[in-house]
């Protein structure tokens, strides 16, 4: 067969020169939405793939991917990009509304403002604050660089963000200050990071870097509330 890619003639299931899949299909409604439904529920690859593993083997995932076995995990950035959109659906789905009066406290503007930029902007901002997650396991863990960090961190977040989807219908508390949030993300980053069964240094390590991660957003939220202030 010729790659319809390269035009190379050959007869593998895979072009040897650029990598095309040989035999594609034609596309119809049928194929396509059997390619996405498989991207999601594929347990073998895909998006349940890597729920089952950073629930299983969190350490041997994130070792497999920053080691180049890519080979079934689906992109971090993506896997955070689905575990957001599951969130943000919950949210809308089962938010309750509470009103409250309005108090004239400059503290509670800020925290009034900062509120309101959180629930109109809550996608970007989580999916930023790999950034300074990745500081803070940077900062504590060394053995990788940042941008390796930022992989890791992203699918920690994600995963992060699915277990606290399924918790909001019981809680319905906001993502950012939910300290049931702190503490999955103190259990992952203990898990990738440990190097025996009972590691408290690591455990330390772990609880000491999402501190430095929660003071950091703590800081981050206060400081957009206040300059949204400053701007009425």
């Amino acid at each position: 067969m010729r790659c319809i890619s390269c035009n190379i003639d050959h007869e593998n299931s895979f072009c040897p020169n650029c990598g095309e899949k040989g035999d594609v299909p034609k596309i119809t409604f049928s194929s396509m939405f059997n390619a996405g439904v498989s991207t999601i529920t594929n347990m073998d690859k895909g998006f349940l793939f890597n729920l089952k593993h950073l629930f299983l083997h969190p350490q041997k995932l994130i070792q497999d991917y920053i080691g180049g076995k890519r080979k079934g995990i689906l992109n971090p950035i993506s896997y955070l990009i689905f575990a957001v959109t599951i969130y943000l659906i919950f949210e809308v789905l089962f938010h309750e509304s509470i009103e409250s009066k309005k108090m004239s406290s400059k503290y509670y503007e800020i925290g009034y403002q900062a509120g309101g930029f959180l629930r109109d902007y809550f996608k970007y901002f989580w999916i930023s604050s790999i950034l300074w997650l990745s500081l803070s396991t940077r900062l504590v863990f060394k053995q990788y660089s940042l941008a390796e960090h930022m992989a890791i961190n992203a699918f920690v977040l994600a995963q992060t963000t699915l277990i606290i989807a399924l918790s909001y219908l019981i809680f319905k508390t906001g993502i950012i200050f939910n300290p049931f949030v702190y503490l999955i993300l103190i259990f992952l980053i203990y898990k990738i990071y440990q190097r025996k069964s009972k590691d408290v240094d690591r455990f330390l390590m772990s609880v000491s870097t999402i501190m430095i991660f929660f003071f950091m957003l703590a800081a981050i939220v206060v400081f957009i509330g206040w300059v949204r202030t400053k701007m009425l």
